[in-house]
């Protein structure tokens, strides 16, 4: 490890996309050997131009850590510890999402987050209300949460969370109420006396302006080129990954569609695919006169 000899900074993925080589585009040139990927059930075959911690059911089975259809997705910190040991001697560790776009030097963002001490960083560290099925599954602490798109965590940290999943794994939460990674770790992060937890957005406010680090609307890329100053957004996506993602917004839309299984049964192929094609044409006129809205909008600002 080569900037302070101490942090590590892991993309974390589940595919080597256009997003992943974006970021590795941005990081490696200011990180070096401090830059790594941390895996996802990696494809047979696929090559990095980084080194790779992998992570598959297999090692999930072998840490005595629960099995999720999503884990994936909901168990980041599960990253940490396949990561933590791989490399034991790292003081820090930063979890990076590939959908996390710089617009200033991360060098300079990586130096400014140096300055805090804290076992754990988070984005915007604060209390989160109890109606969240996540947080029903942690009824013993008060409950925090932070995105965990873009984190830091001590070595010190992860040591003390690994056990404390394990132990986790054993009470029986169902997939349902399972708590996921944030609520998982910023929750025992500020119950742990011992363990500083500090916010990026007081430690570093200018590059992290309100609504630059959300779960959603996804950003197309394009948009940020001309941002002024430095910044870190999400989620921000190129071209085919905004394209698919958008997709499958629209149709989780229609999840409404299930209860009328019994007269979609009824009908034939043929209407059903005249259905689609309809919802087709009122989708990309819906998409065309929001586009042209907008720009209508910025022209008069002009």
């Amino acid at each position: 490890m080569s900037n302070d000899g101490q942090t590590l900074i892991a993309i974390r993925t589940h595919k080597w996309d256009e997003d992943a080589q974006r970021l590795f585009g941005q990081l490696h040139p200011v990180l070096g050997d401090d830059l790594v990927v941390a895996f996802h059930n990696r494809p047979e075959g696929l090559e990095l131009p980084l080194p790779v911690v992998d992570l598959n059911d297999a090692w999930l089975a072998a840490q005595g850590l629960q099995h999720l259809p999503d884990w994936g997705w909901r168990c980041g910190d599960y990253f940490l510890y396949a990561v933590r040991q791989v490399y034991p001697q790292a003081r820090h560790i930063w979890l990076i999402e590939p959908d996390v776009y710089f617009t200033g030097d991360p060098a300079e963002f990586f130096a400014k987050a140096g300055q805090s001490s804290a076992d754990v960083l988070g984005v915007d560290v604060q209390p989160m209300p109890r109606g969240h099925r996540f947080s029903r599954g942690l009824p013993e602490l008060p409950i925090f949460r932070s995105i965990f798109a873009l984190s830091r965590f001590s070595g010190r940290a992860v040591d003390r969370l690994f056990p404390l999943r394990q132990a986790y794994a054993k009470r029986g939460f169902g997939p349902r109420f399972y708590a996921n990674d944030e609520v998982f770790c910023f929750s025992h992060a500020m119950a742990d006396l011992d363990m500083g937890c500090e916010s990026m957005t007081r430690l570093m406010p200018e590059w992290l302006g309100p609504g630059q680090m959300q779960t959603d609307p996804d950003i197309l890329v394009d948009t940020l080129f001309a941002h002024p100053g430095p910044g870190v957004f999400h989620p921000v996506r190129g071209h085919a990954s905004f394209a698919g993602a958008l997709a499958g917004r629209l149709v989780n839309t229609m999840a409404f569609v299930r209860h009328m299984a019994p007269s979609l049964a009824v009908l034939t192929a043929e209407e059903r695919a005249g259905i689609a094609l309809d919802v087709a044409r009122r989708t990309q006129a819906l998409l065309d006169g929001t586009a042209a809205t907008h720009a209508r909008r910025q022209r008069r600002r002009s």
